[in-house]
């Protein structure tokens, strides 16, 4: 079928794009070589019931689904505009959609196995493994769409790390100060990863999710539904009739 096809082309290119782009290959390690620098540096610091192992996962985690997925997929759009090769994709007739999915897909991979990877060297119990990839595949998806957004917008790579960069940080540092502030806890509490850290904790203690956590889940899922939107009325609105009057 037509769709599936233009979405395998987009899939291809976008792996040999990334592997071409050392930049995004270098950062990808980032979560990865911290993760395991802090857990050799503080592991003489850890409390028996682990809270610093929670505490470097929940960090390492914030680095790689909001910095590196988020970061990631808004660098590789950018890259598209400088080559000129969106505009080519979007007179071409591929639907924001089948564009989303085609930049998606290898983005969500590569977040994933870092996610994994941090997973492991910080030390959990496989036991959490399964739990551990749906929430963090949810929040990894609503980052996505919002560096989706965010490459649409800019004109090029290094727009996309000054407009970027904000956003991303604001979503990485409210949640990991959250503690230290009512009023941060209150922002942080309709963020998709702070809620995501909530569940996080209640499953590291050993408890089990359930209708408790609707509400949590309610928040990723939000922001996924909205971010998906923006996204679409983006490429429509903002990126296709700009393409459009250059023609």
């Amino acid at each position: 079928m037509e769709f599936t096809r233009r979405i395998n082309v987009l899939f291809k290119k976008e792996i040999k794009s990334l592997v071409k782009n050392w930049n995004i290959l270098l950062m990808c390690l980032l979560p990865v070589l911290f993760s395991f620098i802090y857990t050799n540096v503080f592991r003489g610091g850890v409390t028996s019931d682990g809270i610093g192992k929670y505490e470097i996962l929940y960090m390492c985690l914030g680095m790689n689904i909001v910095l590196i997925a988020g970061f990631m997929i808004a660098m590789l759009i950018a890259e598209e505009k400088e080559k000129n090769t969106l505009r080519t994709l979007m007179l071409s007739g591929v639907s924001p959609l089948e564009f989303l999915i085609g930049k998606v897909v290898i983005t969500f991979v590569v977040s994933e196995i870092l996610n994994i990877l941090i997973f492991y060297i910080v030390g959990m119990d496989s036991v959490y493994l399964g739990e551990f990839i749906l929430l963090t595949s949810l929040v990894a998806i609503s980052m996505i769409e919002i560096g989706a957004v965010v490459g649409i917008i800019v004109t090029n790579q290094m727009s996309a790390g000054t407009v970027g960069m904000p956003i991303f940080m604001f979503f990485l540092m409210v949640p990991l100060f959250s503690s230290f502030s009512k009023k941060i806890e209150l922002i942080a509490r309709f963020l998709p990863n702070y809620n995501m850290n909530l569940m996080f904790q209640k499953m590291f203690s050993g408890g089990e999710l359930g209708a408790g956590e609707a509400k949590n889940i309610a928040v990723i899922l939000i922001w996924i539904i909205i971010s998906g939107v923006t996204f679409v009325c983006t490429y429509n609105k903002v990126g296709l009739d700009k393409w459009r009057n250059i023609r």
